[in-house]
């Protein structure tokens, strides 16, 4: 009996098939990574918190939009006309949801994840304070800022900064 559990093993054993590749187990691209492939998120309108330069929000909120569909193209990105439209559907608008707590309005459009942020003057720096939210728990999944001496350094520097503020799902 023993003998065959013995040779038992030994043939277990040899029907182990070697480990995969390195890059199969750890993933390069978003694309490759099994991570959410049918994940919704939303990005909302940004707040401007620099009261005396006139500063597009909107115009940042959809370079986001764009950099997260560029990182991470399996997401489902909502547009911002998305958004207004199933706002409205349940009588809101964007301004209704300002101060309304991000992942509450995440929730409200069905999203699996939504980024919300501000737009800041911090001594000689614009800044673009982000994060990111998981609307099932309203778990905080990541934060990034980007920064710049003029507006184009900020728009220069918003792209980038969301693929640190994806990593998480990854």
């Amino acid at each position: 009996m023993r003998a065959a559990a013995l040779l038992l093993l030994a043939g277990c054993a040899s029907a182990v098939q070697a480990p995969a590749a390195p890059t199969a187990r750890f993933p390069k691209t978003w694309s490759d990574s099994p991570q959410p492939r049918s994940s919704m998120l939303a990005v909302l309108d940004f707040r401007n918190k620099i009261k005396d330069e006139e500063i597009d929000a909107a115009y940042f909120s959809n370079a986001v939009r764009a950099a997260v569909k560029r990182t991470a193209p399996s997401l489902k990105v909502m547009t911002r006309e998305n958004v207004i439209v199933l706002l409205q559907s349940q009588g809101k608008t964007l301004d209704d949801c300002e101060g309304e707590c991000e992942i509450d309005t995440g929730r409200r459009l069905g999203a699996d994840y939504v980024v919300s942020g501000e737009l800041l003057r911090v001594g000689a720096s614009y800044k673009l304070d982000l994060r990111l939210h998981e609307t099932r728990d309203g778990q905080l999944v990541g934060g990034v800022a980007a920064s710049g001496h003029t507006v184009d350094e900020l728009d220069a520097n918003t792209g980038p900064i969301v693929t640190e503020l994806l990593s998480p799902l990854r």
